[in-house]
């Protein structure tokens, strides 16, 4: 359970999946509880209200006496993400420099996947005949070499008119530098196409490197109409049943932004769905001493790892989603279809797969016995003994066990030749080894060892999973919270509003002007207090992490090494800098080159605006003995033998009970199947931490 930190009225956290919508309610009290509702993806918003609606009656109120005691409800929303997945965005336009038409959908010029002779690049969002090119250029200094020519901005936009397009990106040569163009580019098109989304490369990512800064740009106003049309429609539909509060939007990076902000900033929120796990899992781990965490995240359609190292949750500004460049920091999130409604198949070599086509909320796994008919991943469990039919989603439906066992013979077990329970096993360990391989993608591929890390688990069903995936990459200790079935809901109670802020400056170090540095920094700073001052952050509550790109004069990727800075960057400043970086390189690369020239690319700037949250809340201790939550017995498959095995009400566990597994920890919307040789204990919040035998014994 959590408590807040105020007496404020209650605050909700909100995530919507492929498969459910989850609601996490914390009271003024400290009380908390938690809601699914399945997704409703023709309109999330109508999923959403109905999450809404069966909180409300679980409090004993009408929706709008509800909603009218709620101070803030924060939000992760995958509506950008989908609509750049399924192509479903606006029909967009883009203008550029006049010489430059094909640099966009040109992208690197390089087979992304040179070994795969079969690879094509994605579908361009902007298709040719909709890209327009304008007279104008400044050069690298930011001094303008041809002044813009109007006419050709009022052709383009007659252009796009014609051709009904509801959003332009406007993106080009060396703009980050003098946006002069560029601004007055979008005041044209705003008067020439009213109505029409409006976006420019110098507002969204001003710094260099021209493909990466075109792409964003693009998918900020390929995304753009969608999430604004989502959340002015949200927004009313709440106020319209009672709610006055705050209302904050999850973004890519981790923190949080007014809708206001995200309107116009949608690129932001690409990865706004998964973005709140990482800042959740560390919340965990830290009470048992770690700050070395591998967050896991398994729900109805996707499976998502992230890595967060000494603290800090791992930024990218090298994203891809759906194939197109993201050059804006976003949360390292990996992701493979391998969800609860994640399809099983045989394909056409007779080989099993798993995902990454997914039932999703609708018809669902064939034991939701709403007319799917091909096996999932929660069939699987289900017939593995690990789900209990009777009381699946809190009692909102019964299991239909047979209709996964037909589902399962007639699509995988013939197919291959195999009995159901051959199948069942199978299917089981694919999963796991799928799920193993994304941690394995975020840690040992990237010279980490996950055995120093600690695991945290989310996901309806990713404890279910949990405890194979550790023991295949050697991971000492799981931490599964009590709330994790809605562990993204809950991560967006715990993060902070953030933006962030970059400024190309190319030089050597050792030629570096620290005047002209210094005030670009001061330039961020003051862009970063104006925009946390609008979303009403006090000045107290804001923190301003300064930094800056660094590379190897002659490299082509940078490293981000933090600066100080108070106002003037300092020789001394730069001194550290260069040898922080050193450090860095150090580590992430195995050498360094001492003596080599360095050079800064680009300046960063974090703002965070620092929200009142949730805490955790110790309870008393219960001792080491479990019983009063066993709740029975039922067969189970481990290491492909049925066990009669120990089920116990997870609820009903108190601090400090001890459970040794073989057996199965059932919640209302979530379960923990522990298995031999392996120990769950209930810690000081009521979260359950799973350890090998020999390592609790040792401790």
């Amino acid at each position: 359970m959590t408590q807040a930190t105020s007496t404020a009225a209650r605050r909700i956290g909100i995530d919507i999946g492929g498969t459910f919508t989850d609601l996490f309610v914390v009271e003024a009290d400290g009380t908390s509880r938690i809601f699914k509702s399945p997704t409703t993806p023709h309109d999330p918003s109508e999923g959403l209200l109905n999450g809404l609606g069966r909180a409300a009656e679980s409090f004993g109120q009408s929706l709008t006496d509800f909603l009218g005691e709620v101070s803030t409800i924060v939000h992760g929303t995958t509506i950008a993400t989908n609509a750049v997945l399924t192509r479903q965005g606006a029909k967009t336009g883009f203008v550029t420099t006049r010489g430059f038409r094909d640099l966009l959908n040109m992208r690197r010029g390089i087979r992304e996947h040179q070994n795969n002779s079969k690879y094509a690049p994605p579908t361009p969002l902007v298709p040719r005949d909709l890209i327009a090119t304008v007279r104008e250029r400044t050069d690298v200094n930011g001094d303008q070499i041809t002044p813009l020519v109007e006419e050709d901005v009022r052709d383009a936009a007659r252009l796009f008119r014609e051709q009904g397009v509801e959003a332009v990106a406007v993106s080009y040569l060396w703009s980050f530098l003098n946006p002069e163009h560029e601004q007055r580019t979008a005041q044209i098109l705003r008067e020439e196409l009213p109505g029409v989304f409006v976006t420019i490369s110098s507002d969204v990512v001003p710094q260099i490197r021209a493909y990466e800064r075109h792409s964003t740009t693009v998918l900020n106003a390929f995304v753009g109409p969608k999430l604004q049309t989502y959340l002015a429609n949200i927004k009313q539909q709440l106020s319209d049943r009672g709610f006055g509060g705050s209302l904050l939007i999850v973004q890519s990076n981790g923190g949080v932004m007014s809708p206001e902000i995200a309107s116009e900033s949608a690129v932001n929120a690409l990865m706004s769905g998964p973005a709140a796990a990482p800042e959740a899992a560390l919340q965990f781990a830290s009470a048992h001493g770690s700050d070395n965490v591998i967050t896991v995240d398994m729900g109805g359609t996707s499976f998502d790892v992230a890595l967060i190292r000494d603290g800090q949750p791992l930024l990218t500004n090298e994203s891809e989603i759906g194939g197109y460049r993201v050059a804006l920091p976003m949360l390292d999130i990996h992701t493979v279809g391998a969800g609860g409604g994640s399809l099983v198949w045989v394909d056409s070599g007779g080989i099993m797969r798993v995902g990454p086509q997914s039932a999703t909320a609708n018809p669902g796994p064939a034991c939701y016995g709403r007319g799917g008919e091909n096996p999932t991943t929660t069939d699987a469990d289900l017939l593995m003994g690990y789900l209990n039919p009777d009381s699946f989603g809190d009692g909102a439906f019964r299991l239909d066990v047979e209709a996964a066992r037909t589902a399962v013979e007639e699509k995988v077990a013939k197919p291959l030749g195999l009995s159901v329970p051959e199948a069942i096993s199978g299917i089981s360990r694919v999963v796991n080894a799928t799920m193993a391989e994304a941690v394995s993608a975020v840690s040992v591929k990237r010279g980490v060892d996950p055995r120093e890390f600690t695991m945290v688990v989310a996901g309806g069903a990713g404890p279910i999973h949990a405890v194979p995936i550790a023991q295949d990459l050697g991971i000492g200790r799981i931490i599964v919270p009590r709330d994790s079935s809605v562990f993204c809901a809950v991560g967006t109670l715990l993060t902070d509003l953030k933006h962030l802020y970059a400024r190309t400056f190319v030089s050597d170090i050792d030629s570096l002007d620290l005047d002209q540095v210094s005030e670009l920094y001061r330039d961020m700073r003051q862009e970063a207090l104006d925009t946390l001052q609008s979303e009403n952050v006090a000045p107290q509550d804001v923190d301003l992490v300064f930094s800056a790109d660094i590379r190897y004069i002659g490299q082509f990727t940078e490293i981000e090494i933090p600066v100080r800075f108070d106002g003037e960057l300092t020789g001394v400043a730069v001194k550290q800098l260069v040898a922080d970086f050193e450090e860095r390189h150090e580590a992430l690369n195995g050498y360094t080159m001492p003596g080599e020239g360095t050079e800064l690319i680009n300046v960063r700037l974090t703002a965070l605006g620092r929200t009142v949250k949730p805490r955790l809340l110790d309870t008393p201790s219960a001792g080491p003995d479990p019983s009063a939550a066993l709740t029975g017995r039922r067969e189970a498959i481990f290491s492909g033998t049925s066990i009669l095995t120990d089920v116990f009400d997870g609820l009903a566990l108190q601090r400090d009970n001890r459970v040794v597994g073989p057996a199965i920890i059932e919640q209302p919307t979530t379960t923990v199947v522990l298995t031999e040789g392996h120990e769950l204990t209930v810690d000081a919040q009521g979260n359950y931490v799973i350890e090998p035998l020999e390592l609790a014994a040792s401790q």
